[in-house]
């Protein structure tokens, strides 16, 4: 399944599955039509509580909300765009009609890794990490597909970093390592963009890690049981075409297992926690001639199974550079 948080008109993020490339499917409407043809009292408040609109509460019903997602989506697989669901409201929507966010808004914490590529290791010289080194990005640092990477006037230097991201399922404390994968809900693409600058004056990554849309996510994420293996995943980074990352998820240090597992040793894991992987080598800053972002680019990811990420870069206030 392919989760998003879709916006359409004056309604706000909510909860959808994306099938095939053109249709998005509000899951909690669904859900109520479902059990409204069914004939079940309380159906709004059974929907509310089983498949929620906000992924993050999703996920927190585990196994109970995703069953009754798929029954959502089989009820209404043959349903037109403008037929209502049994709250008279639209329920299935063209891909163009909405606006896709981040497909978590609203997650207890973000953790980025770095230095966990070998390639990247091998490019730049800096050491084998002895343990994960990890990192925080913020809430607002979020965005999605449809929303542009916005160029801070605080930086010149804005780099792009491809990642591999997963998304924590269920509440997890000193997971075992052999049942690490149990815990992963999903994965998706994560842009982990970066004011180069800024972070080599400061000697640490939060401010240069952490403006405004500097974490754009997505398109949609994808279910857990649709990657049986997030260790052989391409991931590909192009500006305006130009292939800058090339590389593969085997080449990670310390793969998804062990990253949940040890996460999982530090604090306790919530449904909804964000966790991006890393980036390979090719980075702007470590490249001769740089190759950082300006105003107006086109940034786009792929990774196998996950689909494109691609974002405009606009610049904060209309600045130009």
């Amino acid at each position: 399944m392919k989760l998003v948080m879709y916006k359409f008109g004056e309604r706000d993020y909510r909860l959808g599955a994306m099938t095939g490339e053109e249709r998005i499917v509000d899951l909690n409407y669904a859900y109520e039509t479902h059990l409204a043809r069914k004939g079940r009292p309380r159906f709004k408040e059974l929907a509310q509580a089983i498949v929620p609109p906000d992924t993050r509460e999703f996920l927190g019903g585990g196994s109970d909300s995703w069953e009754a997602a798929q029954v959502a989506l089989d009820e209404v697989r043959d349903f037109a765009p403008e037929k209502l669901g049994s709250s008279g409201k639209r329920l299935v929507f063209r891909r163009g009609e909405v606006k896709l966010g981040a497909p978590v808004q609203n997650p207890l914490r973000i953790v980025c890794l770095s230095h966990n590529y070998h390639d990247f290791i091998k490019e730049t010289g800096v050491p084998v990490p002895p343990e994960p080194r990890i990192f925080a990005k913020y809430n607002n640092a979020l965005c999605g597909p449809d929303d542009p990477i916005i160029y801070p006037k605080m930086t010149r230097q804005l780099g792009y970093e491809a990642e591999l991201a997963f998304v924590i399922g269920k509440r997890g404390r000193n997971v075992p390592l052999e049942k690490a994968l149990e815990y992963v809900a999903g994965y998706m693409i994560f842009n982990d963009v970066s004011a180069s600058d800024l972070t080599a004056l400061d000697k640490q990554v939060i401010r240069g890690k952490t403006f405004d849309n500097f974490a754009p996510c997505g398109p949609c994420l994808v279910s857990s049981d649709a990657i049986p293996d997030p260790g052989q995943l391409d991931v590909k980074l192009w500006v305006n075409g130009h292939l800058l990352q090339d590389s593969n998820t085997r080449e990670l240090v310390y793969d998804v297992p062990t990253l949940v597992s040890f996460l999982s040793r530090i604090f306790t894991l919530e449904p909804g926690d964000i966790v991006a992987t890393g980036t390979p080598g090719g980075l702007a800053k470590d490249r001769k001639p740089p190759t950082f972002m300006q105003a107006g680019d086109i940034c786009t990811i792929e990774i196998t199974g996950l689909g494109v990420l691609s974002n405009k870069i606009v610049a904060e206030g209309g600045v130009s550079f």
